[in-house]
């Protein structure tokens, strides 16, 4: 476990560098937590100005004008229920609800959903394939095995009976939709997902946090994690603290007592095989979504914006060694506006996989990214396009 923090009170209103300094006056304004003291708390501008000045991170700017306003979710199959449960209820600590229309478990980071339709039934064998249920009971014999207990003795590297167990509740590894990408996420503390996922890896046979990196913003570290069939990439790092209030205002209502970590998804990259896609995919999101792109010869970023300090993005990259996959998900985003909606609407419509009835209905479908001038499918990334007032939009405009 990374050390307790330390904040220390500087007695002189001159800017200090580095990430300490501002983790110092958030300190400051938590414990001093009179208005006489609210000069020293720096405003989201400033902050950017003086503690990230040489931090090229594109979140930490205004997203442009005509952006998108959030991705909403992104749905991919899973093979069973209780290692994602364990992952990302627990793992991440995230929320979660059962949809009502599928067996879909649906888990809220911040105004963003990760949705997992699961593919297979469990038995109840499988479900309960755990070191902390059965400690050397072999279920076969009727009786605890000295041997298979005592091989617990070291835990980290425990390869034994439920170690099996673990390996076949992950069910078939061909039904884990591979995303191909990463997803950049931003936590509150950092040392909550090192401690749960740690806390978590005797459930699984490989491990789950696989590298760090130099965070951008604060913490000690940030975190590089793959899911327990290594399909899809995490990678977690400390939100720059004076958004924290901005992204805890997308947030699900944490139950009683509990505070929520897990704050946004505030980027998503998707990894193309083929460099000559990225200008139709540019082209697609400009003149079917009507969205703000900027591209280089190499990546088309989309951009999102909740609200002024809020920026997501949407980065389709060019990456010689992608995986390809003819099937890799669903994107459903959000227009910012009616206006932007329908002319999305007008625009999409006729063309290779519309599906949609109306403008009124707000939403409709395509069955992948395609060059609006060849309406060839470049990238099968299947999307759904809301409408701000569709009734399930997280973000009330």
């Amino acid at each position: 476990r990374f050390g307790p923090r330390i904040y220390l009170l500087q007695p002189t209103f001159a800017p200090i560098s580095g990430r300490v300094g501002l983790l110092q006056l958030v300190a400051m304004g938590k414990v001093l937590s009179c208005d006489c003291f609210d000069f020293l708390m720096p405003t989201p501008e400033q902050s950017r100005a003086i503690y990230y000045g040489n931090v090229k991170d594109i979140h930490l700017n205004p997203a442009p004008e005509g952006s998108l306003l959030v991705i909403g979710h992104i749905t991919l199959e899973a093979p069973r229920a209780t290692p994602i449960m364990i992952f990302y209820g627990y793992g991440f600590s995230l929320p979660h609800i059962t949809s009502k229309y599928h067996h879909e478990l649906q888990f809220s980071i911040g105004p963003t959903q990760l949705r997992f339709r699961i593919m297979s039934e469990e038995a109840d064998d499988d479900v309960k394939a755990s070191v902390e249920a059965d400690v050397g009971f072999d279920r076969e014999k009727g009786y605890l095995d000295l041997m298979e207990n005592l091989k617990r003795c070291d835990p980290f590297f425990y390869e034994g009976k439920d170690q099996a167990n673990n390996e076949k509740r992950l069910g078939d590894y061909s039904q884990a939709q591979q995303w191909p990408g990463h997803f950049s996420l931003w936590v509150d503390d950092i040392r909550s997902p090192y401690d749960t996922f740690n806390s978590c890896k005797s459930q699984f046979t490989r491990e789950l946090i696989v590298g760090t990196f130099e965070p951008h913003f604060a913490g000690e570290q940030g975190l590089e994690i793959r899911d327990p069939w290594g399909k899809n990439r995490f990678l977690a790092e400390e939100a720059p603290p004076s958004l924290l209030d901005t992204l805890r205002k997308y947030a699900p209502k944490p139950e009683p007592g509990q505070t929520l970590n897990t704050l946004a998804v505030i980027g998503v990259q998707y990894n193309v095989k083929a460099v000559t896609s990225i200008a139709s995919i540019a082209s697609f999101y400009t003149t079917c979504l009507q969205a703000a792109v900027d591209i280089t010869p190499e990546s088309c970023v989309v951009h999102f914006s909740p609200e002024k300090d809020f920026h997501q993005t949407l980065t389709f990259k060019h990456d010689d060694q992608a995986h390809s996959s003819s099937n890799p998900g669903i994107l459903c985003v959000y227009a910012s506006t009616e206006e932007q909606f329908r002319k999305a609407f007008e625009a999409s419509s006729g063309k290779p996989g519309f599906n949609g009835t109306s403008v009124a209905h707000g939403e409709f479908r395509l069955d992948g990214c395609f060059d609006p001038k060849l309406g060839q499918v470049v990238v099968p990334l299947k999307h759904v396009i809301r409408s701000p007032r569709h009734p399930e939009c997280p973000v009330q405009t």
